[in-house]
């Protein structure tokens, strides 16, 4: 199962492609929303966004991912075989996409085994959750032996 924890407002642009994702990997994957904080200085905002993420993570015995740009990327084989060894040990994956203004790294990755960089390119939040379902749903059908990938 993948859960993929994200702070957003609206995705409204971006439906159709998330709705289309969500039916193909079917009960293998679940989109928490958090509302985004909208009030406070930029700081504020940060702290305030990091803490609820991190109380959302705090207890899960999951494999915690969080987007982070300035980490390491994977080309999808890579990718497909690094979720495949931890799912021997983590039944679960949780991939954590943040807001527009950030993320505190330095608290919330005690929460996180992971941090992965999808892309060099500074993509809007919404795309990034896109591409990252495109991503796990090439590794299903990796998984699955389909010619999806080829």
């Amino acid at each position: 199962m993948y859960k993929i924890l994200i702070v957003w407002d609206s995705f409204k642009h971006f439906e159709i492609p998330i709705k289309e994702y969500e039916k193909r990997l079917k009960k293998n994957i679940e989109i928490i929303k958090i509302k985004p904080i909208k009030k406070g200085t930029d700081k504020q905002i940060i702290d305030s966004e990091t803490q609820e993420l991190i109380k959302k993570l705090q207890n899960l015995k999951w494999f915690k991912i969080v987007l982070n740009p300035e980490w390491k990327s994977f080309n999808t084989k890579e990718f497909y075989d690094l979720i495949e060894q931890k799912k021997i040990n983590f039944w679960n994956i949780i991939f954590v996409i943040w807001w527009a203004l950030g993320i505190d790294y330095k608290k919330i990755k005690n929460f996180c085994d992971l941090e992965l960089n999808l892309w060099k390119f500074t993509l809007p939040h919404i795309l990034a959750l896109v591409i990252l379902l495109e991503q796990i749903y090439r590794i299903e059908m990796i998984k699955k032996g389909t010619s999806y990938n080829k």
